[in-house]
């Protein structure tokens, strides 16, 4: 029996996606392609979907990494450019803090096919965060 999404705690971990490196305001993730994130076989390419996914992921962390434990952040708007199609073998996605201001932060990256080093996403990404409330107690 073949696993589901259902069957996976979270959409990331389905796709097989893993968290390298994080920590002020950058982070890096990779994704080995498997045949579940592919279109189609007679023309594997990764869907569209699967990389915009690996693509907030890393933005995830890479914003997370320089918020108080505190802050919650969210994702108001993503452009995201696709350069060239992901193919069977490793993409790496990259994600940079440009800039971090009061209440937004403008988020650069990319992900490459590892085996060519080529790009096959660009992205601008603009974020918020809000402090959460203790719990009451």
């Amino acid at each position: 029996m073949t696993e589901t999404v259902a069957q996976k705690e979270r959409l990331i971990e389905w796709m097989g996606a893993e968290l390298t490196e994080k920590g002020d305001g950058k982070a890096i993730a990779t994704l080995p392609v498997e045949r579940h994130v592919l279109h189609a076989d007679d023309n594997p390419r990764v869907a569209g979907g699967v990389i915009m996914a690996l693509m907030d992921f890393c933005i995830h962390h890479a914003v997370h990494s320089v918020l108080a434990p505190n802050e919650l952040h969210a994702t108001i708007e993503m452009k995201l450019n696709f350069i060239r199609p992901g193919q069977p073998g490793v993409l790496t996605a990259e994600a940079n803090i440009v800039n971090k201001g009061s209440r937004f932060a403008i988020v650069e990256g990319t992900i490459k096919q590892e085996e060519t080093g080529k790009l096959v996403a660009q992205t601008l990404t603009t974020e918020t965060w809000v402090e959460i409330p203790p719990a009451a107690g």
